[in-house]
């Protein structure tokens, strides 16, 4: 199996060599290039092509969203994941915009970490859970608006499993919750993502909650 390759990005070099040593542990991955700022990973990405960009928000000369921007638009296959201490709802959803696959807090642990690594590395989005609620309620105020012009194309129940899948919720906590079987959440879930062309939960969510459904 081959390794996948990481950039590291952050502007405080204890955390960066700190990072990128617990990262390294993983014998799957391979941190191939660091940087400090939003310029210097620019420069590192075209040069160096990582399969996973691991970048800080806030630091100097250019900030991370806009790095991450800067990046997604020269190639539209890079995998970007936000790893920040910032909780505020516009980083998040300014982040998202700017292209990046992934949201997680610094305060996750490494088994989390590698976890989310692999699944962005293969195709898949994520959002820390601890903020998805807030994104819930700030792109709720937007829904009604956003529902005349883009209909939704999901029934009540499907609405209501991904509100909840959105929280976080897993298929028996749903079950319990709508009082139906789990096997019917199943189903839900599979209808729910081949509606809106998602290949897993978060990005479903994610999908949902740009178009203004949940």
């Amino acid at each position: 199996m081959s390794s996948i390759r990481l950039m590291v990005v952050d502007d405080h070099p204890i955390v960066r060599q700190g990072l990128i040593k617990l990262i390294e542990m993983n014998d799957r991955f391979k941190v191939i290039a660091e940087a400090s700022n939003g310029l210097e990973a620019i420069r590192m990405s075209s040069k160096y092509a990582p399969d996973i960009i691991l970048m800080d928000i806030n630091m100097p000369d250019m900030d991370g969203i806009e790095a991450c921007r800067e990046i997604t638009g020269q190639n539209a296959d890079a995998k970007v994941i936000a790893l920040t201490v910032c909780e505020e709802i516009d980083k998040i959803t300014e982040a998202l915009a700017a292209g990046a696959k992934g949201y997680i807090l610094k305060n996750t642990n490494l088994e989390n970490l590698t976890r989310i690594i692999r699944e962005v590395y293969e195709g898949k989005a994520y959002i820390d859970p601890s903020v998805t609620t807030g994104l819930i309620d700030q792109y709720t105020r937007f829904a009604q608006q956003l529902k005349e012009h883009n209909p939704c194309p999901l029934s009540d129940r499907e609405v209501q499993v991904l509100k909840l899948v959105s929280k976080g919720r897993t298929n028996k906590e749903i079950a319990g919750e709508l009082v139906i079987s789990e096997k019917t959440v199943k189903n839900h879930v599979t209808n729910i993502l081949s509606k809106l062309d998602a290949n897993d939960r978060t990005e479903a969510s994610v999908i949902a909650m740009k178009k203004g459904y949940i």
